[in-house]
């Protein structure tokens, strides 16, 4: 939120630098983020009178002046060939600066120029002008221009939390500053009293709308607002519009809540309703939405008037043409508010601070404030006031025992203290019981909001901090905190890295096809609980990848969210994504991460908690199918692992290279973890070791092949030794080494006997499977 110094110093009299004030400011929670000079002008500029024009000799499209600036006269050339003689202009003299410029006499067409004359653009005033400003009013010539406007002024860029609604206001922030400063603070409340009936019937059919102020004015005028109010609305990033609209504007900026005016012949009457959905409406903004039901609306009982508390309609709007208005205060569901400005993707001043909290009982002060302006910059007479409370929200009264400060900060605060500052941010105290103020409502519930409003004004500077004292000891972490830690380490030892990934993803893709949707998401783009860890490891992933690192391995371990007969629930897992070359800084080993190098990684992990694990083929959206299994441990799936799809990582990702990944649950690993292995007695007797290159058909899986040989006798281990696929092999093959270890427990074995064995396994390879020796006929 953008403030005008100039005008906080409306409501609380400070001989105070605004850099003080921002300081004070952040120390208390309302942290200023930056000091911002609005008009960037600096020097010496001076109102001036025309005495004289002329005719420039030397072209047609300049005139010379005669400016009179009270102690001399300058001759100026301008291109306005508006300028007229008697008139009142703002003059920048030499060395004054007016944003990257700089004034210099310079010589145009052969005739010194001694200054510039002024639009109100080049003064920061408007965002494009026509032409030279002239003064409306009898300024005195060699009025310093700058003080005149107030261009001096400074203006606080300042972070408002969610929970300080009633900071978003001069007002509220005032009220912050007269509790630091211990100042009073200067309300400007002027009730205004009509005997002029109020015609408009009102009425609330929505409970998403807790109360609705109006007041019909008649006989307004629209013209341009008053110089002093557009700077103040430009200086908080409000471009000017009109005396009305500029009003509804200024008064909410001033007071935070905010305020609406109808064209009064386009308003029969005013009922707020619910929408069905499907409506349509021409809002402010010049766009037609849809409506997707719910959204409280402002209707003449009919016609829709306004999308109540976000924009008003085109239709219903104050046009040039404009003679009678009517002004809303109203009071809606903080709630409502947001889902209907979220869903549009409507975000405006007034949703901003609506979906956060107003104070639903500020309604006739307001309306009181906004009639006082437009009487007075817009002429007319003014109705009663109908007030139609829907839904009365009261003041929430706590026990408080002062002392309580002390036990929670430590030090001793005065009660007549701690009253004051309370009683300074609009709080009621009497005895122990304090009232909070309705613009509080939605923040301070307990006792314990109190410690803290009353801390933070005293300032958390003045309050000595001491660490806590935590006692630890060697069974600090529980089993599963320990087997989770040596998980890591294992992955680790793979040469991943742990990443650390938000808890909501986008909707984009789901690996088991759940989705935990949020009810209130920050975005549509994080709008549900991930189901799965990949989802966010891809997305680490990619934006390395577009950063020209290749060569990734990171892991995650963390809760993924899932749903069961309706009901959301979390369980922990563990997932990683590779990409790349096998061993980075390894530039003699050219190998790039593959299925099989990659199932070798899960598979030591595992190993480090001495549990073993088979694959079967499986099939799942968005990953290649003849490289995904899943994993299998006792008879039971407890994850998976494979490549993902090029063309998916292209599309979602925007990566072009190989991705494998696995994700599994830790329940398992932690479950079935053997921390002291089976004890096997060491070999007493040599082993024999027999290889054979096989041809096995790129379809084929071969890894219930392999388990099959440990039937033969003697065999005691059986592996794969080399994959090769190139030249002199077969179209549609791939050879593969398998070897098998024999070993007696009670002698050394003949050459002989491994022989016969082996030579029977070579020929059920081939007559029982698909399958080819390389280089020997059977």
């Amino acid at each position: 939120m953008k403030l005008s110094f100039e005008w906080l110093k409306d409501f609380v009299n400070i001989d105070k630098t605004a850099e003080e004030v921002a300081e004070k400011l952040s120390l208390t929670g309302t942290n200023v983020e930056e000091i911002i000079n609005p008009f960037d002008v600096d020097g010496k500029i001076v109102v001036g009178k025309v005495l004289e024009i002329e005719k420039h000799p030397n072209a047609d499209r300049l005139i010379v002046c005669k400016v009179d600036i009270g102690n001399e006269v300058r001759t100026i050339v301008t291109g306005d060939l508006s300028v007229s003689k008697d008139d009142l202009v703002p003059l920048a003299l030499e060395n004054t600066r007016l944003g990257k410029l700089i004034i210099k006499p310079r010589k145009m067409r052969g005739i010194l120029s001694e200054g510039m004359l002024c639009s109100l653009q080049e003064l920061g005033l408007e965002e494009k002008s026509s032409g030279v400003y002239k003064f409306k009013d009898d300024v005195p010539v060699g009025t310093d221009v700058i003080e005149y406007f107030k261009l001096r002024d400074k203006v606080l860029d300042i972070e408002i939390t969610p929970n300080r609604s009633d900071c978003l206001s001069v007002l509220g922030i005032a009220r912050e500053v007269s509790a630091i400063y211990d100042v009073d603070l200067n309300l400007k409340e002027k009730e205004i009293n009509s005997k002029d009936e109020h015609n408009i019937e009102i009425r609330i059919e929505s409970d998403g709308c807790y109360r609705y102020t109006s007041r019909i004015i008649k006989g307004v005028k629209i013209k341009e607002s008053p110089m002093w109010l557009q700077k103040r609305l430009i200086a908080s990033g409000i471009r000017p519009i009109n005396n009305i609209v500029d009003i509804t504007n200024y008064v909410m900026l001033e007071m935070g809540h905010p305020v609406h005016a109808f064209d009064l012949r386009n308003t029969p009457k005013i009922v707020v309703k619910d929408a069905k959905g499907g409506e349509e409406i021409l809002l402010l903004d010049g766009k037609t939405y849809k409506l997707m039901g719910n959204e409280v609306l402002i209707t003449d009982g009919e016609k829709i008037l306004a999308l109540g508390g976000i924009m008003g309609g085109e239709e219903s709007g104050v046009k040039e043409d404009t003679t009678e208005i009517l002004l809303e205060v109203a009071m809606f569901d903080p709630v409502r508010i947001r889902k209907a400005s979220k869903y549009h993707g409507i975000i405006t001043d007034s949703s901003y601070r609506f979906e956060r909290g107003m104070d639903p009982n500020d309604s006739l002060r307001v309306i009181n404030r906004l009639t006082e302006l437009v009487l007075e910059l817009a002429g007319g007479i003014p109705s009663e006031i109908k007030d139609v409370v829907n839904k009365k929200i009261e003041s929430t009264i706590i026990d408080f025992d002062f002392s309580m400060t002390k036990k929670i900060i430590g030090i001793e605060i005065p009660k007549e203290r701690q009253i004051k500052i309370l009683n300074r941010l609009g709080f009621e105290v009497n005895e122990n019981k304090v009232k909070v103020p309705t613009f509080r409502y939605f923040d301070i519930t307990r006792s314990i909001d109190l410690v803290e409003e009353i801390s933070r004004i005293y300032g958390m500077e003045n309050i000595n901090g001491e660490p806590f004292k935590i006692t630890t000891n060697s069974n600090s972490r529980s089993k599963e905190q320990k087997l989770r830690y040596m998980l890591k380490d294992a992955l680790k030892n793979e040469g991943f890295l742990e990443a650390m990934n938000l808890s909501f993803v986008s909707r984009k893709w789901s690996i088991n096809g759940q989705k935990v949707k949020i009810s209130n998401p920050i975005n549509e783009e994080l709008s549900v609980m991930r189901p799965s860890l990949l989802n966010g490891l891809l997305e680490s992933l990619a934006y390395n990848y577009k950063r020209q690192i290749r060569d990734i391995k990171l892991f995650e371990v963390g809760k993924v969210f899932m749903e069961k007969d309706g009901k959301p629930f979390d369980v922990e897992k563990v997932a990683a994504v590779a990409t790349g070359k096998l061993n980075k800084n390894d530039y003699t080993d050219p190998r790039k991460i593959d299925f099989y190098t990659f199932k070798g990684m899960v598979e030591n992990v595992l190993n480090e908690f001495n549990i073993s694990a088979s694959f079967i083929p499986h099939n799942l959206e968005g990953f290649v199918p003849t490289r995904l299994a899943k994993i299998i441990v006792n008879n039971e799936e407890v994850g998976i692992i494979g490549m993902f799809d090029p063309d998916f990582m292209d599309k979602y990702f925007d990566v072009k290279d190989e991705v494998y990944a696995f994700e599994l649950s830790t329940d398992f690993v932690y479950e079935n973890f053997v921390e002291i292995p089976e004890y096997k007695e060491s070999a007493q007797f040599p082993s024999v070791r027999r290889d054979v290159s096989i041809l096995v058909p790129d379809n084929f899986l071969l890894g219930d092949v392999i388990n099959s040989l440990f039937k033969y006798q003697y065999v005691e281990e059986v592996g794969i030794s080399d994959i090769y696929k190139g030249k002199g092999i077969e179209k549609g093959y791939k050879s593969i080494t398998i070897y098998c270890v024999f070993r007696a427990k009670d002698r050394t074995l003949k050459e002989e006997e491994v022989n016969k064995i082996w030579e029977k396994i070579k020929k059920d390879l081939v007559y029982k499977y698909p399958l080819k020796l390389r280089f020997e006929e059977v």
